[in-house]
């Protein structure tokens, strides 16, 4: 059996109204925030189908780390598993160099991706 902690139920009001995710706080509406921790392990198809396709970075953000992984971050949390599964398998068809029938008519999907799948390894330390 696993230790545990056994604690007396404790019920409460509202904890927190007018709470925001994303940006600054709104000129004259106080707002509360709370940083929640969620641990993702994500593959370096899912990271390469992230980066290439929702992520919106340009060519020049490729060089940037910091840049890669704020990018990554509103990624995930804009992006359903389903999309994320969807993204990669698209990606790591483009950096293979054999891009799917949706994916053949932009004919630099190939190159970014392996752009991409270069900073993945160099940000992120895994590859395919």
């Amino acid at each position: 059996m696993m230790p545990g902690i056994v604690s007396e139920r404790v019920t409460a009001d509202r904890l927190a109204s007018n709470i925001d995710v994303f940006g600054g706080p709104e000129p004259l509406d106080p707002t509360v925030r709370v940083a929640v921790l969620v641990p993702v392990h994500l593959s370096f198809a899912d990271l390469l189908g992230l980066l290439t396709f929702e992520g919106a970075l340009t060519w020049d953000e490729l060089n940037d780390e910091s840049v890669i992984r704020e990018t990554l971050q509103y990624a995930v949390l804009q992006t359903d598993l389903v999309t994320v599964e969807s993204y990669g398998r698209r990606a790591l068809a483009a950096y293979r160099g054999t891009p799917e029938l949706e994916d053949m008519g932009d004919t630099s999907l190939v190159s970014f991706a392996r752009s991409v799948a270069i900073a993945v390894t160099r940000t992120f330390g895994v590859s395919a």
